[in-house]
């Protein structure tokens, strides 16, 4: 091919720098790394669970109920941090408004579509005196909704003396485990259609159990807020005053913007996101509690900077929060599989958000070793994870052996036992049982250990070599550790494998797209 002008040869990209031209596109999305980890994720605990298929439809469909509730919180919290604000208190918020829903329709006799309204409507009061705070007396968000965390969640097991109601009304349903299908199919097993409702009602029954029984209202909610609020924030003046607030809102101010006015809009809208939350919270339980929505504002946080929105402000998107949820609910299956018990997912969720957070510094400095470290941090912390399946066992089994071994100590030292240390005892079945866990777990957390020294190493001497090596290594430890029977933990060597080989090529991948943009 020639230029027309000059007639000078115009040079055709190889494959391989094609590839490299669309990596640097897709890395520019601020939703790249979530929606690549949702993919490696997904494909490594497919090949991990060999009695069902991870992605069967109903099998995504239930992932996607479960993420609704801390979905639509996470977009509201999006538009807060959006602004460079931050929102603590949504999960108070979230119990705040769950409970006294249901306390206004179970003991004040409210029809359900008032004490919706009632519940959405405390949601908004709660925006509006947070926003208030923050936007025109100038507090600081951090402040305001710390206190809030406090204030709400206090206000909530006030109001309804922290009991929990009666069975919900089943207008509640319709924001949970409602399925629209289900009655079609049982019309149609009734023989009660007709013509194409026929047709359509056999077509239900028939992919009932692969694809329509898990079909349930919170998906489609989950699905249709993001929709909506997608297209509200792209294609309104408040969506790009939004951006434009959290980029700069000095010079936002200057130019004309109401900072003030759209700040406290936000909030309010944040809160109300909480308040619609615990409808669909409602909408999968039993009753109403006020304690609903402990630690929401965690994974909130943390579905929205996985999903790469800054922390600072100005730079971000909801789908990038969509594919976090999706993403966090993924690492929580998968943690539970693993059998680590919900502290150990704490802790993992808050090295999550450190890591999303390294990922939005590095994406800003746009330097190769910046870069090559992070996902040598990344190879490290999924060794941790995998670590963690033996080593959380193994630790609980030497700490009871510990905990008896001292009760003991003080019963033959002639001490009267707090009932504490009474509960520390253990019957020699309980015993035997705790030795055998440490033992056959003692092996595999040794292995694994020496794996995460080594990553944790190559995060500051990683040398091209030593870290395809250890990237090896973690693929052949995948048979290992199913061997031994930690399956669940797999997918994150499969991960780690991942992040490392990357790790090993960033160098040459950065040299060779300067070169692309300058020819």
């Amino acid at each position: 091919m020639t230029d027309a002008t000059h007639s000078t040869p115009v040079p055709r990209l190889s494959l391989q720098d094609r590839m490299i031209a669309l990596l640097v596109r897709f890395f520019r999305a601020e939703w790249s790394g979530a929606l690549l980890a949702i993919v490696i994720l997904g494909l490594a605990i497919e090949v991990a669970t060999t009695d069902t298929m991870f992605f069967r439809p109903s099998n995504l469909m239930t992932i996607l109920n479960n993420s609704a509730a801390i979905g639509v919180v996470a977009g509201g919290m999006t538009l807060i941090i959006l602004t460079a604000g931050i929102d603590l208190s949504v999960g108070s918020v979230m119990g705040l408004t769950a409970a006294l829903t249901g306390y206004v329709a179970s003991f004040w006799g409210f029809p359900p579509a008032l004490a919706i309204l009632t519940g959405l409507g405390i949601g908004l009061a709660v925006g509006a005196f947070n926003g208030t705070l923050v936007a025109y007396f100038g507090m600081p968000a951090f402040i305001v909704t710390l206190a809030g965390l406090s204030i709400w969640r206090g206000t909530g097991h006030l109001t309804t003396n922290a009991q929990a109601t009666p069975k919900l009304p089943e207008a509640f349903d319709y924001f949970g485990r409602y399925n629209p299908f289900a009655g079609l199919r049982q019309a149609y097993r009734d023989g009660e259609l007709t013509g194409i409702w026929e047709n359509i009602g056999a077509f239900v029954d028939a992919n009932w159990l692969n694809f329509f029984r898990t079909f349930q209202m919170s998906m489609l909610i989950f699905i249709a807020f993001f929709l909506v609020l997608s297209i509200v924030v792209a294609n309104t003046r408040y969506g790009r005053y939004v951006y434009a607030i959290g980029s700069n809102e000095p010079g936002a101010r200057q130019a004309g913007i109401n900072t003030r006015r759209y700040t406290l809009m936000t909030y309010m809208f944040g809160s109300f996101a909480a308040a619609f939350g615990a409808l669909l919270f409602l909408g999968r339980a039993p009753y109403a509690k006020s304690d609903y929505g402990q630690m929401w504002e965690l994974d909130a946080i943390a579905a929205v900077v996985i999903g790469g929105t800054s922390l600072f402000g100005g730079r971000g998107s909801l789908w990038g929060t969509f594919m976090g949820v999706i993403l966090l609910k993924l690492i929580n299956n998968g943690l539970t599989l693993a059998q680590l018990n919900t502290f150990w997912q704490m802790v993992v969720t808050g090295g999550i958000i450190l890591v999303a957070v390294g990922i939005d510094i590095v994406r800003q400095s746009r330097d190769p070793e910046a870069v090559r470290k992070l996902l040598a941090t990344v190879g490290a912390f999924m060794a941790f994870l995998t670590l963690m399946t033996p080593a959380s066992v193994w630790l609980r089994a030497k700490i009871s052996l510990g905990e008896h071994a001292a009760a003991m100590a003080l019963r033959e030292a002639g001490d009267t036992l707090a009932p504490g240390h009474t509960a520390r005892l253990m019957e020699p079945e309980a015993i035997q049982a705790a030795q055998l866990a440490a033992q056959s777990t003692l092996v595999g957390t040794l292995v694994l250990l020496v794996l995460t020294i080594l990553a944790a190493v190559n995060i500051f001497r990683g040398a091209r070599p030593m870290t395809l090596v250890l990237a090896a290594g973690f693929v052949v430890m995948i048979p290992v550790v199913a061997l031994m029977g930690y399956q669940a933990a797999t997918p994150f060597l499969v991960l780690g494998a991942c992040a490392l080989a990357a790790s090993a090529f960033v160098f040459t991948l950065f040299e060779r797209a300067r070169s692309l943009s300058h020819d």
